[in-house]
C-alpha cells in the first residue's frame, strides 16, 4: 500500500520484459517455466556449493541466468591476480569436466578464459570465466 491506495504489480517483473510476457494465458505459463528454470538453477548452485565445500574448490562469483527457453549459472574467476585466476579456473573446468570454448582478447590486449558444460537433465548450462592478462 501507498498514500492509502493499492500499489499495482506487473507481472513482468519476473520474466523482466513485456516481450518475454506473451499473450493472455501463455504469457503466465512462459512465466511459469521461467521460474521453474531458476528454481533448477538455484538447485544445481547448491550442489556446486556444497561441492566447493566437500572438494576444496576455490572461491568464485556465481549468477543465475534464465530465459524461457532455459537457465544458465556462470561462474566467474574474480580472483586479485590473473594467476590466480587462471588456477581458479582451471580447478573449477577440470571439477566439472567443463570444455573450454575458444578464449577472446579484448581490446586492451587481455584474454578471456571460457568453459561450459551443459547439464541436460536439469536443462542448464555451467559457464566458467576468468579474466586474465
Amino acid at each position: 500500500m501507498t498514500n492509502g491506495s493499492e500499489e499495482k504489480h506487473d507481472d513482468t517483473a519476473i520474466s523482466g520484459s513485456a516481450d518475454l510476457k506473451g499473450e493472455g494465458s501463455s504469457g503466465k505459463e512462459t512465466n511459469k517455466e521461467q521460474l521453474q528454470a531458476q528454481q533448477w538453477a538455484a538447485e544445481a548452485l547448491k550442489g556446486l556449493l556444497a561441492r566447493a565445500v566437500n572438494e576444496n574448490l576455490p572461491i568464485i562469483t556465481w549468477s543465475l541466468i534464465s530465459r524461457p527457453e532455459s537457465a544458465a549459472i556462470t561462474g566467474v574467476c574474480d580472483a586479485e591476480s590473473p594467476e590466480q585466476r587462471r588456477s581458479d579456473f582451471e580447478a573449477w573446468r577440470e571439477a566439472l569436466y567443463a570444455e573450454v570454448q575458444p578464449s577472446e582478447t579484448n581490446d586492451a590486449g587481455g584474454t578471456r578464459l571460457f568453459a561450459t558444460v551443459r547439464d541436460n537433465y536439469l536443462d542448464l548450462s555451467v559457464d566458467i570465466i576468468a579474466d586474465v592478462e
